[in-house]
């Protein structure tokens, strides 16, 4: 699997396919996908904390992750973004998962639940 830099309205285009409860964002930081032989399997896209609580310039919200079901690629988005915002110098990077999903990408990638 290897990254793939994306913009934001192919990263969206993709979320619309295939999310199943997610509309695509208003707007983000950036956006990276994840391809398999050269086809487009998965995407995240990153942005400023929705919350605003939290939007202390510091710290990255995962908007969406989104896959066409690749086994792996959510880990692999999510890893790809916690080190993007290292790399940016965001010291902290938060998420959100519906309480009836397991998480497993995000326990795969060492994320805590808060």
């Amino acid at each position: 699997m290897e990254a793939q830099p994306l913009h934001l309205r192919e990263a969206n285009l993709f979320v619309a396919k295939y999310h199943r409860h997610n509309l695509p964002t208003a707007g983000g930081k950036f956006a990276v996908g994840a391809a398999v032989a050269g086809k487009l399997v998965g995407v995240a896209i990153a942005g400023r904390p929705v919350a605003r609580k939290l939007d202390d310039g510091k710290t990255l919200e995962v908007l969406r992750v989104c896959t066409d079901g690749t086994p792996n690629t959510c880990s692999f988005l999510y890893a790809r973004c916690a080190k993007i915002a290292r790399l940016m110098g965001y010291e902290k990077v938060i998420t959100y998962t519906l309480e009836e999903e397991a998480g497993a990408s995000l326990k795969a990638v060492g994320a805590k639940i808060i």
